[in-house]
């Protein structure tokens, strides 16, 4: 007895009371049998269908899912905590970017605001020395109670994950969410509170904060997943990389045997400077090896010794020219693989995954196909998820009339399996002409009109405000230039900004007079230009009227107008080279967003912890600075004083390779010994693996762009068909892309070759039928003789 709802009130009643009211034994012993969704199998059976596509669409393929519908809703809470916890992330590095150091004073005004100069001061140290962000600080008690929040908030997804996992689909051994994630997870938390009572009773000069927030983030699914791809790769990165230091070694001893003993010197420096014991010897080669500071390495022994310029072309070749293009080369070869068999490691459970859905739906209602009423319902079912788009009820009959290709008004297997395409696309249809026909019907039908309606029909309207953009462009032009030497504008040149907001103002009053509200809006270009355009005539109107302190409102809005002069540039989408290398750049930044997920919290991760480590360490009257390289270039301003800086520090890290100054400047200065090593540790982690993974990735996705340059994009046949029924209608037909239809295309792809492999084997299988009949027969024929 046991799992349904009415099972369990029953069991929470006294002994009692069974006794008095023995029906409802029988009752419950029919309840025991009862599926789902309240005896009702249809409900049930779409439901799990629904479930089942999102889970397919998600990556997950699920073999068997519980039977109670409170698993399913319990679900829902699941997914509304994901977004809640993808929220929570969001404000963690806000947070994080503008929480106060805890090298600064938290202890002054808890919960008041601080200018940043005052609370991270140090005694003995001009407040001009210490060279912070400038952005204002959060008061450490606001800080806390945000935290609280955010862990209050993922820690309240992971039990509810726990719980679905732990309560339906443990018992049926499935593993819905990993229990090792969801306790690591917990542990981050406990550490985080842990990290945060710390802080508020010791109030210490560093913390732990920065392992539980990177934590957080870890757990990610676009995270974990790129982490076992780092993983996948790191053989085959290793290798090279035992090469590569057992070269930096062995060249380092050549060097430090030849020069360790020579005394000469060269502009004032020892010519073995950094060559003058094995430990000199081998960071020389490492830096010399490992970044574009080479010139700097060889520089004192190639100017008195000539003939060492050979050993060190040797040394250069080996690492700059081989090894760390064949890191390169190995990583790009090892993620093409990686790629190729997850891909296809996909695809084939999204072929299943499908293939389940429509066999569910399919028992669910007694019917091998799938009915418009029917695909209804599930599209209702599938909506009901957080973790989804919805789908609208006018979207989903878009969608079914698409997928129907036979016009049947029902779907079979073949047609049903376009759902990965369809659901990729956003559906909307509108009505074209603006009320304009309905309210003024005399001035829509005169003929100045019509033929104003004629030109905005063909674009010649747009073309002809594309020319006033051009005019508008030579007016900014010339403002710069007055700007730039100081020279006086006449009057008419102040006033034309404002003549030309009122011009766009009226480019849109009458575009609107011509296409519905609705129509207008649908263009994305038109939502940039009206916004931009009441931006500028507001911005424009303010700085004749009001008072504005001095500040010159129009010069901030004036970014704004050059960007909305950048829709002149759309005429060159006409080039097909120019349109080959905007949707290769669309599709580059949208397929590495993973990657650079991954990248973004390995730099979080550096940035956060040393802060914490070396914060407030390096500053310019710092005596244990003088005389270094760090010094003497003048690199205050990368510093780890807040996380804003210390982010720059290692953005330029991550660009620049291996910078030997910063090390040098930290192990001058930190009072944590060894701790320089964290610079190596990102060197190989970040640079080496992660940076040169990033490569790797848009290199692959380049040349797959460019395999299918001149292929023309294939659509559904069935949209021009509604579009013409909605056109028809005098409605227009909107459909735009929000999701990815290559995986449509590989879907497809793999239907057919599974579908010919089962061609192949009915065939096979008839053969062997037909030859077994003829051995048959032969053997009666032989019989009877």
């Amino acid at each position: 007895v046991g799992c349904t709802p009415a099972s369990l009130w029953i069991q929470g009643r006294s002994g009692r009371q069974l006794l008095k009211e023995p029906r409802w034994i029988g009752q419950l012993a029919a309840m025991s049998s009862v599926a789902l969704l309240k005896a009702d199998p249809r409900r049930e059976g779409i439901g799990k269908a629904a479930w089942q596509l999102e889970d397919c669409l998600c990556d997950r393929l699920v073999k068997a899912y519980p039977s109670n519908y409170k698993a399913r809703e319990l679900h829902f809470q699941v997914a509304q905590a994901d977004r809640d916890y993808a929220r929570a992330l969001m404000l963690m590095l806000i947070v994080t970017v503008f929480e106060t150091p805890s090298w600064c004073d938290t202890s002054t005004k808890f919960f008041s605001l601080m200018d940043s100069e005052e609370r991270c001061r140090m005694e003995g140290v001009p407040s001009s020395d210490i060279l912070l962000s400038n952005i204002p600080y959060l008061p450490p008690g606001y800080t806390l109670i945000l935290e609280l929040f955010i862990t209050f908030v993922i820690a309240r997804k992971l039990l509810l994950e726990r719980s679905l996992q732990v309560r339906y689909f443990k018992p049926i051994n499935v593993e819905y969410h990993s229990l090792s994630v969801i306790s690591f997870g917990l542990s981050m938390v406990v550490l985080q509170l842990l990290d945060m009572l710390v802080f508020v009773l010791l109030r210490p000069s560093w913390r732990l904060a920065f392992i539980p927030r990177t934590g957080f983030l870890v757990m990610l699914p676009p995270v974990r997943r790129l982490l076992k791809c780092v993983v996948s790769v790191c053989g085959e990165f290793i290798s090279i990389a035992v090469f590569y230091v057992g070269t930096v070694i062995f060249f380092a001893w050549i060097f430090v045997t030849i020069f360790d003993d020579i005394d000469d010197l060269i502009n004032g420096e020892p010519v073995n400077k950094g060559l003058n014991t094995f430990a000199g010897s081998l960071n020389t080669m490492f830096i010399a090896g490992s970044t574009d500071d080479f010139v700097d390495c060889l520089l004192p022994s190639y100017t008195l010794y000539r003939q060492s310029g050979l050993l060190w072309l040797l040394f250069l070749v080996i690492v700059h020219v081989l090894l760390l293009n064949l890191v390169l080369d190995t990583l790009v070869a090892a993620y093409t693989k990686y790629s190729e068999e997850l891909e296809e490691e996909v695809t084939e459970e999204k072929v299943e995954g499908i293939l389940n859905v429509f066999k569910t739906v399919s028992q669910a209602t007694g019917n091998s196909i799938i009915q418009r009423d029917v695909f209804m319902d599930f599209c209702r079912e599938y909506s009901k998820s957080p973790s989804v788009r919805p789908v609208k009820e006018n979207t989903a009959e878009i969608m079914f009339s698409t997928m129907d290709s036979d016009r049947s008004g029902e779907l079979t297997k073949d047609e049903f399996f376009s759902i990965c395409g369809v659901i990729q696309y956003d559906f909307w249809a509108v009505q074209k002409n603006s009320p304009v026909q309905d309210v003024l019907p005399g001035l829509w039908n005169s003929s100045h009109f019509s033929w104003f309606r004629e030109q905005v029909y063909a674009g010649h309207f747009d073309t002809f405000m594309n020319y006033v953009l051009l005019v508008n462009l030579s007016l900014v032009v010339s403002e710069t230039a007055y700007d730039l030497y100081g020279w006086k504008e006449n009057k008419l040149m102040e006033n034309l900004e404002l003549i030309f907001s009122f011009v766009y103002v009226t480019e849109v009053g009458l575009t609107l007079c011509v296409y519905s509200w609705a129509e207008y809006w649908s263009s994305r270009s038109n939502q940039f230009d009206f916004m931009t355009t009441w931006l500028l005539l507001l911005s424009s109107i303010a700085d004749e009227l009001a008072d504005t302190g001095g500040m010159d409102v129009k010069r901030y809005m004036n970014i704004l107008r050059l960007l909305r002069l950048l829709r002149v540039l759309k005429q060159l989408k006409r080039l097909q080279a120019v349109q080959f290398m905007i949707q290769t750049i669309t599709k580059l930044i949208m397929a590495s967003r993973d990657i650079l997920i991954l990248l973004g919290v390995l730099v979080y991760f550096f940035s956060v912890m040393s802060t914490e480590l070396w914060g407030g360490t390096l500053y310019k009257s710092h005596p244990d600075l003088e005389g270094s390289e760090y010094k003497e270039q003048d690199m205050f301003v990368l510093n780890f004083n807040d996380f804003l800086m210390s982010f720059g520090v290692w953005v330029v890290l991550l660009l620049c390779e291996y910078k030997a100054m910063f090390p040098e400047a930290v192990a001058a200065t930190s009072s944590i010994p060894g701790s320089w090593i964290i610079f190596l540790l990102f060197y190989i982690v970040g640079v080496s693996v992660i940076f040169e993974l990033v490569k790797a990735f848009t290199i692959e996705v380049f040349v797959e762009l460019h395999k299918h340059r001149n292929e023309v994009e294939k659509e559904f046949d069935a949209l021009r068909d509604i579009e013409k029924v909605m056109t028809e209608r005098g409605q227009a037909f909107h459909y735009r892309v929000v999701g990815d239809l290559s995986l449509h295309e590989k879907i497809v792809g793999a239907l057919e070759e599974m579908e010919h492999v089962l061609e192949q084997e009915a065939e096979a299988a008839h053969e062997h039928d037909a030859n077994g009949g003829a051995h048959e027969a032969q053997g009666h024929a032989a019989a009877a003789v």
